[in-house]
């Protein structure tokens, strides 16, 4: 993986380096060689008029003035050859002509200097034509040949400072190759070692070191996970013993009564029918257990259905809390309800199994010689149903995980910890909420949203 990462950003840089170098030797050598020419073309511009007015310009007044021309037009360091329009020598600073006839560019003889590299003899010259005017007309065209050596030795020479300079961001360019990579990969590392840890069953074990950017978050995440699911697996160890206890205590109830009836010599009639209803409680509280367990385990695989109907949802509380009246009294706690009539569409059996768990838990934890509002309103297009308590309350530390499976905030607490999961889930699959807000030691409220039903 670092290889990998390493070679990529490399061969970017060297492309990218590659293509600047290219541009910049193209880009100098049109520079030096355009000044090369714009000299020439700048010193003939320069000269002044040579000749006098003659009237119609001939072919042998050019040849008449060829020496004074080659004279005034010459450039040190150049070789200059004066040509007619048709590209016929005339005259030269060297004195050597030859019988060829050049070719002519028809843009000098519209007024313009054009330049062109060519071999020379052992080295490439520049050679450079600007036209020769008078009166407005091209009548002459002058060609300056230079050599290039000492241009090309320049461009030599910045092409070598170029080079040097892309050396060095090449090399700057790979240690932070190197880096990135190590930044990349020493998380990864890590990350990798980690997960194999956790697939082994080993969550206690944490990345303690800090990185930047994505790597960090993933980091901070698995971590996070780990714990997570270590408390998931402590709540997990927790409810089996917990439901552990739970299942024992009536099965040992029931088969102290079962081997205390198998021989009721001795046992008023009285007592026999006190330890059957006994057994009949206990059983009760068995099959209430299996209950929430089933229900847990579909809810779990979203195999539950809702069986929907209209539903008045005030009388359904009402019911409810006449229901948990009895058992409220017995703490002499006062229920005091303040209910709107309206009507959702819902599963009654269990939008009812969800305010009996929350009413029930309220009434539970509450104190004695207290009091449970109970109230019901209904803003715009949703009911509100708010059960507030007075009682112990949940800690901080917990309310984040109150609505999680098999969680009890007091371990000694009778329960399987299901119930106000189940609830959740219930109440979302209505496209409703449930929300609880806890001070410790004040009391508790638990909100429950519902849509109502539209007109």
């Amino acid at each position: 993986m670092k290889r990998k990462v390493v070679s990529y950003f490399m061969l970017l840089t060297i492309l990218t380096l590659t293509l600047v170098m290219v541009c910049f030797g193209i880009g100098m050598r049109r520079y030096f060689y355009q000044e090369l020419a714009n000299g020439v073309k700048n010193h003939t511009e320069a000269v002044p008029f040579v000749w006098a007015e003659l009237g119609t310009f001939t072919g042998e007044d050019l040849k008449r003035k060829s020496n004074d021309i080659i004279k005034f037009y010459e450039m040190e360091g150049t070789n200059l050859l004066l040509l007619t329009r048709n590209g016929d020598p005339i005259q030269s600073t060297t004195g050597y002509l030859n019988d060829h006839r050049e070719t002519i560019d028809s843009e000098v003889l519209s007024f313009e200097t054009v330049y062109k590299v060519e071999k020379g003899t052992g080295q490439r010259v520049m050679v450079v034509y600007t036209p020769l005017f008078y009166h407005g007309q091209t009548v002459a065209v002058l060609k300056y040949e230079t050599p290039l050596t000492e241009t090309d030795q320049r461009i030599y020479t910045l092409l070598n400072w170029g080079f040097f300079v892309c050396l060095m961001v090449a090399s700057v360019a790979f240690l932070v190759s190197l880096r990135l990579g190590n930044s990349i990969v020493l998380p990864l590392k890590n990350i990798i070692l980690l997960t194999k840890r956790m697939a082994e069953g080993n969550y206690q074990e944490k990345i303690e070191e800090s990185y930047p950017y994505e790597a960090g978050e993933l980091v901070y995440m698995l971590n996070y996970m780990a714990d997570e699911i270590t408390k998931a697996d402590r709540m997990k160890s927790d409810f089996i013993s917990s439901i552990s206890h739970e299942l024992r205590t009536p099965l040992t109830g029931i088969k102290g009564w079962v081997e205390t009836i198998k021989e009721p010599d001795g046992l008023t009639e009285e007592e026999m029918r006190f330890g059957l209803r006994i057994m009949e409680e206990e059983t009760e509280r068995l099959i209430r257990m299996v209950e929430s367990l089933l229900d847990f385990s579909r809810y779990q695989s979203d195999r539950m259905v809702l069986d929907r109907s209209p539903i008045a949802l005030d009388e359904l509380v009402e019911k409810v809390s006449l229901g948990l009246i009895k058992k409220a009294e017995k703490k002499n706690i006062r229920l005091i309800r303040d209910l709107t009539p309206v009507r959702i569409e819902g599963d009654w059996d269990k939008l009812k199994q969800v305010v009996i768990n929350v009413l029930d838990n309220g009434i539970k934890f509450s104190e004695k010689n207290s009091e449970i509002v109970i109230t019901m309103t209904a803003p715009k297009d949703w009911v509100h149903l708010v059960i507030q308590d007075t009682g112990i309350g949940v800690k901080e530390e917990h309310l984040t995980y109150i609505t999680h499976s098999f969680f009890k905030a007091d371990k000694r607490s009778p329960g399987e910890g299901l119930g106000l999961a189940i609830s959740q889930r219930i109440m979302a699959l209505h496209g409703g909420s449930l929300s609880i807000e806890s001070e410790y030691g004040k009391g508790t409220s638990v909100t429950m949203k519902l849509p109502l039903i539209k007109d």
